[in-house]
């Protein structure tokens, strides 16, 4: 008879992992009660597609977070909105963060008053700031002479 278990051996003997062999103790079950209700494709298309549109293993959250929200007697937006866990330092650590910021800003102007008054401005002498090109009479020609003494002489300082 080979394949076969003998009648007075154990069903499982370790062969195949169920019943027998090694014992896997499972926590109780939690007690619960089942809610549901009926959607219907004519009248509630828009619950539906809602349903249909969240991902799989969020749809049991939304619906307590939901229900929750109800019982409290908060709107559904307010029943809906993402709930997060602030850890108190964090909010002291901003709200210190925020105070230093601000008095930086406040103090600010003071400061830089302070050193643009220590900075000092040496004027640069004309001549060296802007080089003069030396013009020479030498140059020109006798018309071109002539005609900027005219010129000169009509301009009216």
């Amino acid at each position: 008879m080979s394949g076969f278990y003998q009648l007075n051996e154990r069903f499982d003997g370790g062969k195949t992992g169920k019943r027998g062999g090694m014992s896997q103790k499972r926590p109780p079950k939690r007690e619960h009660k089942l809610i549901a209700f009926k959607a219907f494709f004519d009248t509630d298309r828009d619950i539906l597609e809602w349903w249909e549109g969240m991902q799989d293993g969020e749809r049991s959250e939304v619906i307590r977070d939901l229900l929750r929200g109800y019982v409290k007697g908060l709107s559904l937006y307010e029943a809906r909105r993402p709930k997060v866990a602030v850890d108190g330092s964090v909010v002291l650590q901003v709200l210190d963060d925020t105070a230093w910021i601000r008095g930086a800003l406040n103090d600010m102007p003071a400061y830089l008053e302070g050193l643009l008054g220590r900075i000092t401005v040496n004027p640069i002498p004309i001549s060296v700031a802007q080089p003069v090109p030396e013009m020479s009479d030498n140059n020109l020609s006798n018309d071109a002479l002539a005609r900027r003494k005219a010129k000169m002489g009509k301009a009216g300082w």
